[in-house]
């Protein structure tokens, strides 16, 4: 850390701080920790004049104190890039002018706003950084602010909903890839944590062992008591508490044994670490989903370790949460039907494809509110109305263009049962019973729960033989989507085999070039 006590800020009353997330911190070095996720560099303050750099670090501090560290840094943030634009060292009106004029298009308004939000806080501190004159200029500006839902709305292949032939491909790929040990117990729960639930990485990181358990206050039509988690709730103004309430969300059984896995071997790594067996106390406060290296650094010795191991600190930073995510679905390899390159993985986009399913099913605001833990209907709206633009891309399913790309079909095309037996010694046939006719070959001799020859499709150790009649599966599911539209089903049923759609025609396209390449 940068200590710039030399250049000491003007004589007030004190130095150190406490964050609003209880972190202390001292106003005369460069960086500020204000919590596990969030670090405050006031490098650009110190472009300022002495005395308006020194009122606007003690607004920073104001805002560190009674404001989450993300709104605090995004202060800092504006306040800089005012300097960068303006190249001046005091607020005044020609500057703030140029600033709303280098942000005049709609959708940087915010921008604008977020300045003015802290100029009116100088402003209502008495300090004099900011005059009447500046004051009433920024008072008069009427300003929208971020637009909410855009990525929602505008299906943005990058930052909007998974479309559902990628979230079928993630479920069934992690599916696949757990099944093979392709990928980890950690992997496969953070990837079907954040799709089951849609929660904020900052919640889904706050996850403690004990939040997941069976719940005696819910009955399952079997009679049997579900899997819950308890899962913190986030943006809780006024509140700088860690895991100060909580919304239980029940989650299906082969997510929950995924889950009781993974804590299984966190249990066993630990104890293998720290060379003792934990308490039930202590292990029930280690997190979900953990860092072995913070674990390790921690001084299992101490007297207060209980109260260490319920706090933050042990608890990994949302921005190392959300890098292990987006390592983990990478492994899985797929591609963007749309881009062509492998899709686009931020902890957002979960969130985002699980309120716009619900919308799909026909569900109202305050469900979508309610099952993505928003205190208010204020930013679901863009759920419902990205409904009919979901109708117009849905039909797109079979276009060229967009089939290329998309990598449903994993297996090998064989000239015949002869070949795939010299491949696989007595591979099993695939039969289409609707149309009394085989289509491939199964390399693989355990045992199968998937429909056939539907789901062997999609399967690696599928080997489709290069005369068989693939087109009447095709015709198949293409009538059976058809159908399903009339019928007037949701777009997420009317798109469950899309992913076989495209996997079968690119097997017509494989063979046609087996045969004839």
């Amino acid at each position: 850390m940068n200590n710039l006590t030399q250049h000491k800020i003007l004589d007030f009353d004190q130095d150190t701080y406490i964050s609003f997330k209880g972190y202390e911190f001292n106003i005369n070095d460069q960086k500020w920790v204000l919590d596990i996720n969030k670090t405050l560099d006031i490098n650009k303050i110190w472009n300022f004049e002495p005395t308006t750099r020194a009122e606007v670090i003690q607004a920073l501090a104001h805002f560190a104190k009674f404001s989450s560290s993300s709104h605090t840094v995004n202060m800092c943030e504006y306040v800089g890039k005012y300097w960068e634009i303006t190249s001046l060292k005091n607020f005044t009106l020609e500057g703030l002018l140029n600033y709303k004029n280098y942000y005049s298009s709609k959708k940087d308004e915010y921008k604008v706003a977020m300045l003015r939000v802290f100029l009116k806080k100088i402003y209502d501190l008495g300090y004099s950084a900011v005059d009447d004159q500046v004051y009433d200029l920024i008072d008069s500006w009427r300003l929208s602010g971020n637009e909410k839902g855009a990525a929602v709305l505008s299906l943005d292949p990058d930052e909007g909903p998974f479309s559902p032939f990628e979230f079928q491909a993630i479920v069934t790929r992690t599916n696949e890839y757990l099944a093979e040990n392709k990928l980890s117990l950690y992997d496969a729960a953070l990837i079907k944590v954040f799709f089951a639930t849609g929660r904020r990485p900052i919640q889904i990181a706050s996850l403690k062992v004990k939040d997941l358990y069976i719940s005696d206050k819910y009955k399952l039509n079997t009679g049997e008591h579900p899997s819950v988690l308890n899962i913190p709730k986030a943006k809780m103004r006024g509140n700088s508490s860690f895991r100060v309430a909580f919304s239980e969300v029940g989650i299906r059984q082969n997510l929950a044994e995924i889950l009781y896995g993974h804590i299984r071997i966190l249990k066993v790594e630990v104890a293998k670490l720290l060379n003792r067996e934990l308490s039930e106390l202590e292990f029930n406060e280690l997190p979900l989903f953990y860092s072995l290296e913070k674990l390790t650094a921690l001084d299992w010795s101490r007297k207060d370790l209980l109260e260490i191991l319920s706090s933050e600190i042990i608890h990994l930073p949302t921005i190392d949460l959300t890098y292990k995510l987006k390592v983990a679905v990478e492994r899985l390899g797929i591609r963007s039907r749309e881009t062509g390159k492998p899709i686009h993985i931020t902890a957002y986009r979960f969130r985002y494809t699980l309120g716009t399913n619900a919308a799909r099913q026909k569900a109202g605001i305050n469900v979508i509110a309610k099952l993505l833990d928003h205190s208010d209907t204020q930013n679901v709206s863009c759920y419902v109305e990205s409904i009919p633009e979901l109708a117009e891309q849905i039909s797109t399913i079979m276009d060229e263009n967009l089939r290329k790309y998309a990598d449903a079909f994993q297996g090998k095309i064989v000239q015949d049962e002869i070949e795939a037996q010299t491949l696989v010694e007595d591979a099993n046939r695939i039969s289409f019973i609707e149309q009394d006719c085989s289509v491939g070959s199964c390399g693989t001799h355990q045992y199968c729960h998937d429909h056939t020859p539907i789901a062997c499709y999609v399967c690696k150790k599928f080997m489709p033989w290069a005369n068989a009649p693939h087109h009447l599966v095709l015709t198949q599911l293409i009538e059976e989507r058809e159908h399903l539209v009339q019928m007037g089903c949701s777009l997420e049923i009317v798109a469950v085999n899309d992913r076989i759609i495209v996997a079968v025609q690119q097997v017509i396209d494989a063979c046609k070039e087996f045969n004839h390449g």
